[in-house]
Order: structure tokens, then C-alpha cells, then sequence
């Protein structure tokens, strides 16, 4: 991917990316994200062609995450240059690029400069009989608003007409509109109360207003046909559709071909140009979480822009849960755009990175009481439901990493009466159910280890799953489930030993019987690792066994790594983790089976269930740097040495938040041998907040990456 850097991002402001000229599968491929802080988004390509079904200007959340419609798509742009003359001597300059079905897009090599920041924006240098003319093209979103404003700036040698023509689908994200059936569209001309020209598009319950804060607007419905996505085609989906247009803005430009309008779009009712916090407003945001970094010991400057990038990153995960009528809505972790919804699981494990790390204590708690809140039988959803339906409680880790993140939050804010009142309650219970026993098999054993599921389950974090066939069957008593067991009845030890040194001690005693069985279920693995997980099978006389599996995998890290599981010994870990740097660790995280397993899959690719068969099996996941970097930094017992290999592991990838495919965020996975393509959501929560939590870890002052804090709010 030959991209451009036009210039060396500046160090001392919010963090943005800035691209230059670049190829054509440079411009297609790389991809931006806006988010506002509700499950909404705007999101595209750079070169401007719309390559998923989810790429468009407005994707609104219709019940705050969730609920989320393709509402204003791309916007078709036209220049009209001498818009006086004739039709047949008026120049047509289109701005926007279409992939219809054969069609090959080019590079475009008008568009000399692309911008990432509090925005995305966009300059294009056109060539015309009369002189060049520039267009510089902005898309805003306002936080907790269900709105887009896209701005335009022309100047140029002389004048012309902006021809603006939204395309309007108002669909489920997740669908594509086969045809357009006029009839299901409703279209009502609404100018704003200034008399600013207006439209209101309805289908399907849903209603887009549209607003262009100058020109006119002219009523012509069109269907827009056989728009095609070259990314859903890769992965083996319906990749066709057409879309409906309801009509056209036109703006011309003053004498001298300057000209500049900004049209509105919004879910929530008619907006204006001024609706929303300002860019400033969003300036400012970006920098008070770009400086909680301020404070690390960081080596260099590329590593100093890389964490300010990855704390701003980290802000387009957060996401309201509930309405603005509530007093105070819940917070939840978005674990990836742009198909996921809140998965417990992800937000758990990216807590301590998204928001500890940038010292965001008021919305980590916000967001375990949010989870707290939804405990069920000892168990915290694995996921809400993307629409009205209850929440999906499959999963045996999600409870555990709930109670690590419970725990890391109280060790980072000292916040004892908060933890009391809405945290320590779920944390027991979850304890209380795991001993006992709770839905999907999870319980815990004779030997005081947790086994969970059967063949057709998928509750650990390696969960693909499709049309009947589970890719990575892990039933029985995996390795990091039971690290995270033990990890939980350790950490809650700690947490409750000043009020209830009784029932810490109770903890403290089941989870060194936990390291006991651990050692003796686990030890002598593949390779010199540890046995990823032990499969139950019934013995003529009735009894169980338990077969080790044979897989290396790095599902062990979390035997090593966790703050509280110290399971193994000092010489003992060594080959673990070494083993697993040899096998497994790659530039871009860490792959999820050892390349000379015959299971083994090199590539993330092809149609969804292919995809899902390589998903773990061998496909490299970013946030598993996480725990591959923190087993170095305690087995070495965070030495000079091993800070700077930790800092060198996640180098790669911090640099692909200014280089790779995604601007300014990081990818879900990418291949497992090279060459890496990066694939999966484009965003996704746990690579960020891993990335960024390793980089706190290691460049924290000796001494200090433990220290309390009080609460606190923030912008």
C-alpha cells in the first residue's frame, strides 16, 4: 500500500492523520470513521467509494446503541462550471465515485489531500477552462446526535454551481434494498424555520431531514441502480443495490467562484449548520484525552504521537446506552465498527485500556455498573441484543474478565465505596454461581477447576461459529478460563481484605487450590506450553476423562500475564512465554494456532464461512499483544529490558494507525503469513485499548503503573 504522509503530524495538538496523493488501492482500501457517542457513525473510503453496505455519511442509532439505520449515504457531487452557458457548453466536474457492477474505479488524481481529525475532509484541485478551482469537503458529527454536517468551501478563477444530490436509503445497516419501490418512500419539502431549503424523507419508520444552509432545492426522486460493494462481495454477501435519491441542492458561487454551504442531515429533527458541540468543542475533547498520555515516560516521538492517536481512538468506542430523557444514561463499550453491537467479553477486556489508561474513571465505572446492572445467574451478557430482544448471556470468560476489570478499577481509583455499592455484590454472585453451577455446563469441578459447555457450544472467546459447525470447539476446562478463575478468587481476595478479612482469606485459600490443580491439569503442554484445553470423554465405566488437547495456542499468555495469576513459576514461565514469541507472535499481534498445525489457516478471506474457519486458526488478533507483551514485562519484572521489548512489540502496530488501511484506528485481525492484509471490523475496541494499555505499562515511571487515583470526571 504505497501512501503518502504530506507532512509530520504535529505533536502538541489533538493527533490527526494527514495523506497525500496516493495509488489506487491506497485511496480505495484505506478506510475513515467518525463516531458520535450514541452507536452512530460516518465512515468510507478515502478515494470516496462506498465499499461496504455500512459506508456513508449518516448511520444513526435509533435506540441508543443499537437500532442503527443507514440513513444518508454518499452524497453525489457535482461542479457545474460556466452554469450560465448552454447545456451543451457547461463543463459537468463529478467529485463523487461510484463502483457500479464491472465498474473499476480509478485513483483519483484531483484529490490532493486527505485530513482525519475531529473530521474528515477532503481537497480536491480541479482543472477547468477558466483556471483551477478547489474544493475542500468536511463531514462533522455532532456527539449524542443522531446528525451529520457535511461542508463545503470552493474557490476558484471563476464562478459556478455546487449540485448537491443526497442518496437516501433508510435502511437496516446490516441490509441491502434490493430495488427501490417509490412508493415506499415519503417525501415532504421542510425548510428550516430560517427558510433555509429543505426536505423530509420517510420509509420504513424511519425519517431523514435534510437541510442546505443556502441555494435552492429542486424535488426529483431517482433510483439510484446496481451500486456495488467490492467488500461484501469478498466475503461471499449480497454486494448489489439500489438506493433512492428525493432531490437535488444547487448553490452557485459569488462573482469570484468562491462559495461555501453546509448541508444537514439529522434523524432527530430539522438541523442547522450551528446543531451540536462546535469543532472547537470537539477540539478540545480530543485534546484533554490526547494529554492524559502526557505523563508516561515515553522514548520518543513517534511513540508520544502513537499514544495521544490511540487515546483519542479510544473515545469512538464509548457509546451511551438509553435515550437523552434518562437522568443519567448507561455507558457501554462498542466493540467494533462497523457491524458490532456491546459485547461484554470486548468491553471488559478493553476497559483498563480504553479508559483507565486515559484516566476516564467516572465512564469505566459507568460502564461496569452498566454490566452490573444486566448480571443474570452469575453470568454478564455476552452481547445486547442488536435490536429490542433480550440479552445473549453465552459466554463462561466475559463473567471473569468482569470481576479482573472490577478488581483493575478499584486498584486504579481507590474508589472503595463506589466498588462496595455496585460492583462487589456481581463479583460475589458471579463466585457464588461459578462454584455452584450455572447455564451452559459452567461450573466449577471437583478439582476446583471451571469446565464449561458441550461440542455445540462456543462460551470462550474463540466462538466462530456457523450453519451448524463449531470452528474451535473448546469445551471442557480451557487454559485462560481457568487462569481468569483463579485470577477472579485472587483479586476479589484482595479487594474485600479490609472489610471482610474472613472471606478474603476463604478466596485466598480456593484460589491456591485452583493454582494446585492448574499446575497439575495444565503444565507439560505442546511444544513446552501449556495445554490449551482438556476435552471431557466418558470411560466404558462411566467416569470422565479429561484428553489434553494438542494445539499450541496463545490462549496460555493468560497464564502469565494476569495481574493475579502468578500459576506458574518463575523458570516455568519462561518457555511459555518463549514458546509463544517463537510460534506465534507476528508485527501484528499474535496468531491463534501454531502455523505447523495441520488445522492451521494462513489467510482471513473468502466467503463468511471460510473466513469463520480461519477466525482462530491461525488468523492474528492485535489485542493479544496485550497479554504477550505484560507476560514479558512481569516475568522480567518490569526491568528497563523489558519495557523497551514491550515497547518494541507494539511498535509495529502503532505505526499502522498513521500507515495501514485503517486511519487512525486499528483493525480487527490480519492474516496470519504475509503479506498482513488487515480485515475484520476496521475499528475494533480491544486492538486500541491493548495497544495503548501495553505502551502505559511500559512507559510508566518505575514504581507507578499501580498508584491509586481518585475518580474523576472528564470532558
Amino acid at each position: 500500500m504505497n501512501q503518502i504522509l504530506t507532512e509530520t503530524p504535529a505533536l502538541d495538538a489533538p493527533p490527526g492523520i494527514v495523506r497525500g496523493p496516493e495509488t489506487r488501492s491506497a485511496q480505495l482500501d484505506a478506510e475513515w470513521l467518525l463516531t458520535n457517542g450514541i452507536g452512530g457513525f460516518a465512515m468510507g473510503t478515502v478515494l470516496g467509494v462506498p465499499t461496504r453496505r455500512y459506508h456513508g455519511f449518516l448511520v444513526a442509532a435509533m435506540k441508543p446503541p443499537l437500532d442503527r439505520v443507514l440513513a444518508l449515504g454518499p452524497i453525489v457531487e457535482r461542479l457545474v462550471v460556466a452554469p450560465e452557458s448552454s447545456h451543451e457548453h457547461a463543463e459537468y466536474l463529478s467529485l463523487f465515485h461510484f463502483r457500479h457492477a464491472g465498474d473499476r474505479p480509478i485513483a483519483d488524481p484531483r484529490l490532493i489531500r486527505f485530513e482525519r481529525d475531529v473530521a474528515a475532509r477532503w481537497t480536491y484541485r480541479l482543472q477547468t477552462p477558466a483556471g483551477a478551482v478547489e474544493v475542500v469537503r468536511s463531514v462533522e458529527l455532532p456527539r449524542h446526535r443522531n446528525a451529520v454536517h457535511v461542508r463545503y468551501a470552493i474557490s476558484g478563477a471563476a464562478p459556478c454551481r455546487l449540485e448537491l444530490r443526497p442518496l437516501v436509503p433508510l435502511r437496516d445497516m446490516h441490509a441491502l434494498r434490493a430495488a427501490v419501490d417509490f412508493d415506499a418512500f415519503r417525501v415532504v419539502p421542510t425548510p428550516a424555520p430560517d427558510g433555509a431549503p429543505g426536505v423530509m424523507v420517510a420509509s420504513r419508520g424511519a425519517g431523514l431531514h435534510l437541510v442546505c444552509d443556502t441555494g435552492t432545492y429542486r424535488d426529483d426522486p431517482q433510483r439510484w441502480n446496481a451500486i456495488e460493494y467490492i467488500r461484501e462481495e469478498r466475503r461471499g454477501l449480497d454486494a448489489v443495490e439500489d438506493t433512492f435519491s428525493p432531490g437535488s441542492f444547487h448553490i452557485d458561487t459569488d462573482p469570484a467562484g468562491a462559495l461555501s454551504a453546509t448541508l444537514s442531515a439529522s434523524t432527530d429533527a430539522i438541523a442547522s449548520p450551528e446543531d451540536g458541540d462546535s469543532a472547537e468543542d470537539r477540539r478540545l475533547r480530543a485534546a484533554s484525552l490526547a494529554a492524559a498520555c502526557d505523563r508516561l515516560d515515553l522514548p520518543d516521538a513517534e511513540l508520544r504521537w502513537a499514544a495521544r492517536s490511540l487515546a483519542v481512538a479510544s473515545d469512538d468506542f464509548l457509546v451511551r446506552r438509553g435515550t437523552s430523557h434518562d437522568a443519567k444514561p448507561g455507558v457501554s463499550i462498542i466493540a467494533g465498527y462497523p457491524w458490532f453491537a456491546d459485547w461484554g467479553r470486548d468491553s471488559m477486556i478493553a476497559l483498563p485500556g480504553l479508559l483507565l489508561a486515559t484516566r476516564r474513571s467516572d465512564e469505566a465505572f459507568r460502564v461496569l455498573v452498566t454490566f452490573a446492572r444486566a448480571c443474570r445467574r452469575g453470568l454478564i451478557p455476552n452481547r445486547f441484543d442488536d435490536y429490542e430482544g433480550p440479552a445473549h448471556y453465552n459466554t463462561v470468560d466475559a463473567p471473569l474478565w468482569f470481576v479482573h476489570a472490577a478488581c483493575a478499577y478499584l486498584r486504579a481509583t481507590a474508589d472503595r465505596p463506589g466498588f462496595n455499592a455496585e460492583l462487589l455484590g456481581p463479583c460475589a454472585d458471579i463466585v457464588q454461581h461459578y462454584r455452584s453451577g450455572t447455564d451452559y455446563d459452567i461450573g466449577v469441578d471437583a478439582d476446583g477447576l471451571v469446565r464449561a459447555g458441550n461440542p455445540e457450544t462456543q462460551l470462550t472467546w474463540m466462538d466462530a461459529q456457523r450453519d451448524g459447525v463449531t470452528f474451535t470447539p473448546r469445551h471442557g476446562k480451557a487454559v485462560e478460563i481457568n487462569a481468569l478463575w483463579h485470577n477472579a478468587l485472587a483479586s476479589l481476595a484482595d479487594a474485600i481484605r479490609p472489610d471482610q478479612p474472613a472471606i478474603a482469606a476463604e478466596f485466598q485459600a480456593q484460589a491456591s487450590a485452583v493454582r494446585r490443580a492448574f499446575i497439575q491439569a495444565f503444565v507439560h503442554g505442546p511444544a513446552g506450553g501449556l495445554i490449551d484445553h482438556l476435552v471431557p470423554e466418558t470411560a466404558p465405566d462411566g467416569t470422565t476423562r479429561w484428553t489434553p488437547s494438542g494445539q499450541v495456542r496463545p490462549n496460555q499468555l493468560f497464564a502469565v500475564s494476569l495481574p493475579n495469576a502468578p500459576l506458574l513459576g518463575h523458570e516455568a514461565a519462561g518457555p511459555v512465554i518463549e514458546l509463544c514469541l517463537r510460534r506465534l507472535c507476528t508485527p501484528m499481534g499474535v496468531r491463534t494456532l501454531d502455523p505447523d498445525d495441520p488445522d492451521y489457516r494462513p489467510r482471513f478471506a473468502g466467503p463468511l464461512f471460510e473466513r469463520d474457519r480461519a477466525y482462530h486458526n491461525g488468523t492474528v488478533w492485535p489485542w493479544l499483544i496485550g497479554p504477550m507483551a505484560e507476560a514479558i514485562l512481569r516475568h522480567e519484572r518490569f526491568s528497563d529490558a523489558a519495557r523497551a521489548r514491550a515497547i518494541e512489540l507494539v511498535r509495529p502496530l502503532a505505526r499502522e494507525l498513521l500507515h495501514g488501511p485503517a486511519v487512525g484506528q486499528l483493525a480487527e485481525v490480519y492474516d496470519g503469513d504475509e503479506p498482513r492484509y488487515a480485515d475484520g471490523c476496521m475499528a475494533q475496541a480491544w486492538s486500541v485499548a491493548e495497544v495503548l494499555r501495553v505502551i502505559t505499562l511500559a512507559c510508566a515511571p518505575p514504581g507507578t503503573h499501580r498508584a491509586p487515583k481518585q475518580r474523576a470526571k472528564t470532558v
